[in-house]
C-alpha cells in the first residue's frame, strides 16, 4: 500500500515554521577553515579531533514541513594539533542524500515513514545517518537507529559507506547509543525494528574492536516502540521502554511514525549479560514515563542502579499524542532508579538526582559500569539566566551542569543570555586521571552573533569558564551526539 501524497512545489524556500527558520534555519554550509581563532589556550593533551553529527536539510521538505529529526547528517570535526584548531564539515552521502541531490529537490516523505516518499524512490533506501558520532576499532561512525552504521574518513570527512561488520551483523537497524565496556574493550550494542518496519523484537551484540559480532541475541517487547537509550553494567543491560508506539496502519496511511499512546505501561527490562536474554526479568513502573538519555549504571551487591533523564511526556514536539490534539510536554529530569534483584518482587525505587531540567549526559567512559561521581550535562537553569526561546525540539540548554554525586552540589557553566550549550564531550586529562577529571567540549550556539564557539572546559571547574574558545565564523546547526578521537588512534 503507499499513499499519493502530492509534493509541495519544491524551491530553494524553507518554511517558515519553527524547524527551519531563526537559529534552526539549514546551514547546509559544507567548510574548510584552517586555523581557527583560539581565545585562551587549547590543552596540550587534546591532540586529537573533536566530531559532532546532527541533522542539517539540503532542500526544502518534500510534504512542506518536517521534523527537526528527520534532516540529513551533517558531520562536524574539529582538528585539535598543538594549540591550533582547524575546522572541517560534510554531508554525509546517503544514498537519500544522493538521490535528492540529483533530483534538485527533496523526494522522502515523512520520518521513517516510506509510504509518504515520492514514487521514484518508493523502496530505496531512506536513512539519514544524522544521529551519532561514534569512535570505535579506529573507525569513525555515522549512526541513526533505523539504518546500519555508515563508515565516514576520520580524517577527510568523505563518506565510505554503511557497514554490516564483515558480514556478521544480520538485521537492518542498529542503535545510534552503543556503550564501550571499558573492561573488554567490546561494544554493546541493540537494534529495534530490525526485522520489519514495525516489529516488537530487539536484538542485542556484542562487537569486537576488529568489527566482528561475538555474540547475538534477541527478546521480545510488549510493544513496538522507540528505544533510543539503554544502559549497561559490569554484569547487566537494561531497557526503559515507553509507549512511543509504532503502529503499521498509522504508518501505511501516511501518519506519523510514532505517537504517544498512554494505553500502555512503561516497563523496564534487565538482562544477565552472562546469562542472556534467557534470563530477562520484566518490571513495570507505576508511572507512566519516558527515558530520553541515560548517563549511567552500576551495581551495589543485589541492587541494580540505574541513573537516566526521565520525563512525565512524551516528546510531542517531534511526535504527537494520539489523541490528545495539544498536549502538554514536560522537560525531563535525572533519576537513578534502582532495583534489588534478590527480591522477587516486580518493584523499585525512585530518587531524584538533579533539582532543575536537564539532558545530553556523559560520564568518564573509562569507569562506565561502575559508581561514577562525575556526570556531566546540558542544563535548563532559570537562576543563571533566562530561558531561551522555544526551538524546534523544545527549549535549548542555557548551561553546562557538574554533578559531584559524593556531596550532590552542582557546578554549572554559563554561556551568557544569548547563548545556548549542546551536549559535552568528555576527555580524561590522562589515562591515569581520576575519575572524572578531563575536559568537556561543546558547541555554544552565539545567538546574538549568528555564529558557534567551541569550548573547552575544565571538567571539575565549568564556574570558572573556558580554558579555551574556539570561534567558528559562522552558525553551526544544533547537533546531537559526538565523541573524541585521539592522535594516536587517529595515526598522526
Amino acid at each position: 500500500m503507499t499513499v499519493d501524497i502530492p509534493p509541495v512545489k519544491q524551491g530553494l524556500k524553507f518554511p517558515d515554521s519553527i524547524t527551519f527558520n531563526k537559529f534552526f534555519k539549514p546551514v547546509r554550509i559544507e567548510a574548510d577553515v584552517h586555523d581557527l581563532e583560539v581565545q585562551g589556550t587549547i590543552p596540550a593533551v587534546l591532540q586529537g579531533a573533536f566530531y559532532r553529527l546532527g541533522a542539517d536539510a539540503q532542500y526544502p521538505p518534500h510534504l512542506g514541513d518536517d521534523i527537526y529529526l528527520n534532516g540529513d547528517g551533517m558531520m562536524t570535526m574539529v582538528r585539535m594539533e598543538n594549540g591550533h584548531a582547524d575546522l572541517r564539515t560534510r554531508f554525509i552521502r546517503t544514498e537519500r542524500f544522493k538521490a535528492e541531490r540529483a533530483a534538485r529537490r527533496s523526494l522522502y516523505g515523512r520520518y521513517r515513514n516510506p509510504y509518504t516518499d515520492d514514487a521514484s524512490v518508493r523502496g530505496k533506501d531512506r536513512g539519514t545517518a544524522n544521529t551519532s558520532a561514534f569512535w570505535f576499532g579506529r573507525k569513525l561512525y555515522a549512526l541513526k537507529e533505523d539504518n546500519r552504521p555508515t563508515e565516514v574518513d576520520p580524517h577527510t570527512l568523505e563518506t565510505i559507506g554503511k557497514t554490516d561488520f564483515h558480514g556478521t551483523l544480520n538485521g537492518r537497524t542498529f542503535t545510534a547509543h552503543p556503550k564501550i565496556d571499558p573492561i573488554s574493550g567490546n561494544m554493546i550494542a541493540y537494534a529495534y525494528n530490525s526485522d520489519a518496519l514495525v516489529s516488537r523484537f530487539i536484538y542485542l551484540y556484542e562487537i569486537s574492536p576488529a568489527g566482528r559480532v561475538l555474540r547475538e541475541e534477541r527478546f521480545e517487547a510488549p510493544y513496538a516502540s522507540m528505544i533510543h537509550d539503554f544502559l549497561v553494567s559490569e554484569n547487566y543491560i537494561a531497557f526503559t521502554l515507553y509507549p512511543m508506539i509504532a503502529d503499521q496502519a498509522r504508518i501505511e496511511a501516511g501518519g506519523p511514525f510514532f505517537s504517544w499512546d498512554p494505553s500502555h505501561q512503561t516497563v523496564v527490562a534487565i538482562i544477565p549479560r552472562r546469562l542472556g536474554v534467557a534470563g530477562l526479568r520484566w518490571y513495570h513502573s507505576p508511572k507512566l514515563v519516558m527515558e530520553t538519555h541515560t548517563m549511567n549504571a552500576w551495581e551495589e551487591g543485589s541492587v541494580l542502579h540505574l541513573e537516566h533523564f526521565i520525563s512525565n511526556s512524551g516528546w510531542y514536539s517531534q511526535f504527537p499524542h494520539v489523541s490528545d490534539p495539544n498536549p502538554k510536554e514536560e522537560p525531563p529530569f535525572g533519576q537513578r532508579w534502582s532495583f534489588d534483584l534478590a527480591d522477587p518482587r516486580d518493584v523499585f525505587t525512585v530518587t531524584p538526582m538533579v533539582p532543575h531540567p536537564g539532558e545530553m549526559p556523559v560520564v568518564d567512559g573509562r569507569f562506565s559500569g561502575q559508581f561514577c561521581r562525575h556526570i556531566f550535562f546540558g542544563a535548563i537553569n532559570t537562576q543563571l539566566g533566562p530561558m531561551l526561546d522555544w526551538g524546534p525540539m523544545g527549549p535549548p540548554f542555557n548551561c553546562l551542569a557538574h554533578l559531584d554525586q559524593s556531596t550532590s552540589a552542582i557546578d554549572y557553566y554559563y554561556p551568557g543570555p544569548d547563548a545556548s550549550t549542546e551536549e559535552p564531550v568528555f576527555v580524561p586529562k590522562s589515562p591515569s586521571a581520576l575519575e572524572g577529571d578531563g575536559w568537556l567540549i561543546s558547541v555554544i550556539g552565539r545567538r546574538d552573533l549568528n555564529r558557534s564557539d567551541v569550548v573547552i572546559l575544565d571538567s571539575l571547574n565549568l564556574a570558572a569558564g573556558p580554558v579555551a574558545s574556539i570561534e567558528v565564523p559562522f552558525r553551526l546547526r544544533y547537533a546531537f551526539h559526538g565523541c573524541w578521537a585521539p592522535a594516536d588512534e587517529l595515526g598522526w
